[in-house]
């Protein structure tokens, strides 16, 4: 990820790619993964990128890519080779909302503590 305007919207985040990983030191993580040259390229410089994380608990190479896929519908990264279309349809499930399925934001400024409910 990366901050396209962190001067105006700090909290917010731009995902540019997506993907999974075993053993991400065996991947060459970060700097020699192959798409390394494309993350930089679009954040401006290395020192402007983030990364985030999830470990699936259990998770086949099978589940992670479930997860890459749906990852990459939703946000279309542009650094990944292959995008996908949304696999669900509305009609599925019904209408979907979340608070972790909207756009990467804490909704709060950077260094400040939630405010308690």
């Amino acid at each position: 990820m990366y901050r396209p305007d962190a001067t105006a919207q700090p909290g917010r985040y731009a995902v540019i790619y997506v993907g999974h990983s075993a053993d991400l030191s065996a991947d060459g993580f970060p700097f020699r993964h192959p798409r390394s040259a494309c993350w930089v390229r679009r954040a401006g410089t290395k020192w402007r990128l983030y990364i985030g994380t999830y470990e699936v608990p259990g998770g086949l190479p099978s589940h992670r890519e479930q997860i890459v896929q749906e990852l990459c519908a939703v946000y279309h990264p542009t650094c990944n080779d292959r995008q996908y279309d949304n696999a669900w349809k509305d009609e599925w499930i019904g209408e979907y909302r979340a608070p972790t399925a909207g756009p990467l934001t804490t909704g709060r400024e950077p260094g400040r503590a939630a405010d308690p409910e």
